[in-house]
């Protein structure tokens, strides 16, 4: 009986020993994830901010120089070291320029990125990402001609999105995430600068949270 005992104690243990070894050699940047129904993490996200632009000329363009901000993203794979972000968001900012009262500059933004998850699966995850997206303008709700603002009515312009960010989310789905969205933004024709010569670069910031679901 205690030869029986004493190898029953030794398999278990052997047994654990063994699962500890598993669990030490598994990587840490798996690339699927079981306890996610999708094995990568599929998530969508719904969520707004402020922006602003970093040309001065653009800032005094605008009533209190910042805008508002509302996105929604479809990013595949958050519990994967690399993640592809899908998004969309919309901008809209008072225009105070002389000749043009009460009018509204609204920006429609398309763009795709690729996200580094650091901690991809575990419940907090810093990221960085970097990325690119077509971007159009239009000044809405007045009537003006260039010559009076140094206005154009539209403007379509590449950019390019780069960042740092956070997300937290729940072992039920659910997610909150914040991030911080410089954007550069090149051969912009929108306004002209205010010494008259050539047009404001229209390169922005982004500061904003959404919430959403992953599987």
């Amino acid at each position: 009986m205690r030869l029986m005992i004493s190898a029953l104690v030794v398999a278990t243990a052997g047994t654990a020993f063994a699962d500890d070894l598993v669990l030490e050699d598994r990587p840490i940047y798996a690339w699927r994830d079981p306890t996610v129904a999708s094995g990568i993490g599929i998530g969508v996200q719904l969520g707004g901010g402020v922006t602003g632009f970093a040309n001065r000329t653009m800032r005094d363009s605008l009533s209190g120089n910042v805008g508002g901000l509302w996105d929604m993203r479809v990013i595949f794979g958050t519990h994967l070291p690399l993640a592809i972000e899908l998004s969309y968001l919309g901008e809209a900012a008072n225009i105070t320029a002389i000749g043009a009262p009460n009018g509204t500059l609204v920006g429609t933004t398309a763009e795709g990125d690729l996200r580094w998850n650091i901690t991809p699966h575990y419940l907090f995850t810093p990221y960085l990402f970097g990325g690119v997206g077509y971007q159009r303008y239009d000044v809405q709700n007045v009537e003006f001609t260039q010559a009076d603002t140094g206005m154009r009515p539209t403007d379509n312009l590449l950019e390019f999105p780069m960042g740092v960010g956070a997300s937290w989310r729940d072992p039920s789905g659910f997610s909150l995430d914040l991030r911080g969205t410089y954007r550069a933004v090149i051969d912009s024709n929108l306004v002209e600068n205010s010494s008259g010569i050539g047009y404001a670069n229209l390169s922005w910031w982004e500061a904003s949270a959404s919430f959403g679901y992953e599987f």
